[in-house]
């Protein structure tokens, strides 16, 4: 068992390891390691995923849904919060650390001799873990962009763009059009698109990229979904035989919209063979779990501590008016972390209007933005202090405040991700 658990530290040190190499966007190496592999993402079908926000709570709930109706579902996301394993799951289980293990060791020489990335060693992970397991259907997350993406040597059978707004625009592009352009590039010959509401330019590209690939495309708009006056309740209908008064477990407007893709991705996946009942529709929307996002902490005595992983402009303001609605006219005390390379006047501008009080935490990465960078950002007359631990500061502001006051912890996964990790010391 120790000579176990030690080959399992060793092959995750070496994992890691791989993100001394940074991000290489473009699809060679991966494919080369693909193909050596025996091509295992061509073994089942899949739905891929891209676009700013909504990206892992519209897999989450595809999961939910697909599970719900008998199926066997791969799901792979990024990044994980706390265990790395949490990225590749099958049916909710994550994968085994034997596997882990196994995938080094064979593969070790190719990944070192040809320089294969982080995010390509998991790509290629959780594509190996899917045909091992023979999976009904692969639920993938792209993960940055679309067209350079590791994930993108898959040939799906659906492709869904949520959203597109701006991040990563050193990278993507400086406008959306261009940042739409990158993320069609998920959009295949004759592969059905499903988009979900994206600004006029975005829409016009990815119309364009589907008339050049011949590839049916769905575009929701704001009819295909609506509030019936009950908080994260909605009818749906964007088809004949509309499902009525769904209940989604994520709450948020923005929920409401990836809730909607889900449905419609649901009815195409029906259409391409899929039993997809709706009583699986119904019981996977209401049974969806996707921690980090508005995730509502409470115990008995101790104050509400709300998790967000919101970490762009249209994240934050996503989970702001998420705030505003459940808790009208109330400030929180804030914990927050930043990566860089954010833009953080717009985030603090956002961040705020809601804020009682804040700790801005330096994170435990090489990528932490300094706190008094983000300090320079806030506005006269909030409280606002730096720390050096997010866990140190989260521990602070529960035990000051009282049983009916609010905690936020936000500004990306890494925060969320170390405060789930002691959250056993601080709740």
């Amino acid at each position: 068992m120790a000579k176990d658990a030690g080959e399992y530290r060793a092959a995750m040190d070496f994992i890691m390891a791989r993100e001394h190499f940074g991000i290489k966007l473009g699809l060679r190496n991966i494919t080369s390691f693909l193909k050596a592999a025996g091509c295992p993402h061509n073994d089942y079908p899949s739905v891929l995923i891209a676009g700013t926000n909504g990206k892992g709570s519209t897999a989450a709930a595809i999961d939910a849904v697909i599970r719900e109706a008998g199926y066997k579902v791969g799901i792979f996301t990024s990044p994980h919060l706390v265990d790395f394993r949490e990225r590749i799951r099958v049916n909710g289980r994550l994968i085994s650390r034997q596997y882990i293990t196994s995938f080094i060791k064979k593969h070790r020489r190719v990944i070192e001799k040809h320089r294969i990335t982080f995010f390509e060693v998991c790509t290629a992970l959780a594509f190996c873990y899917f045909a091992d397991k023979k999976v009904d259907l692969a639920i993938v997350e792209v993960g940055l962009g679309g067209r350079l993406d590791a994930t993108n040597t898959l040939s799906p059978i659906l492709s869904i763009i949520t959203d597109i707004s701006y991040d990563h625009t050193n990278i993507l592009g400086s406008t959306i059009r261009k940042i739409a352009r990158e993320k069609a590039g998920i959009i295949k010959a004759k592969s059905t698109v499903l988009t979900g509401l994206l600004p006029p330019e975005a829409r016009g590209e990815v119309t364009r990229t589907c008339r050049i690939k011949k590839a049916p495309l769905i575009q929701l708009s704001k009819k295909d979904f609506a509030r019936n006056g009950k908080p994260f309740r909605f009818d749906y209908f964007g088809s004949a035989s509309p499902v009525k008064n769904l209940r989604f477990s994520l709450p948020g407007n923005h929920q409401i919209h990836n809730a909607a893709i889900v449905l419609q991705a649901a009815g195409i996946l029906r259409e391409k063979g899929f039993s997809i009942t709706r009583k699986a529709i119904r019981a996977g929307l209401k049974n969806t779990s996707w921690p980090g996002r508005f995730q509502i902490c409470k115990r008995r005595g101790k104050p509400a501590v709300i998790l967000d992983v919101g970490h762009n402009p249209a994240g934050v303001r996503a989970m702001v008016a998420c705030f505003r609605e459940l808790y009208p006219g109330r400030k929180a005390d804030l914990v927050m972390g930043f990566v860089r390379h954010k833009s953080l006047r717009e985030i603090v501008r956002c961040l705020q209007l809601i804020a009682r009080r804040v700790e801005i935490a330096r994170l435990q990465t090489d990528r932490s933005t300094d706190p008094a960078e983000v300090i320079a950002c806030f506005s006269r007359g909030i409280e606002v202090n730096a720390s050096h631990s997010l866990v140190v500061s989260a521990r602070k502001l529960v035990r000051s405040a009282a049983d009916d006051d609010i905690v936020i912890v936000c500004g990306s996964h890494f925060a969320v991700g170390e405060f789930l990790a002691r959250q056993h010391t601080i709740l």
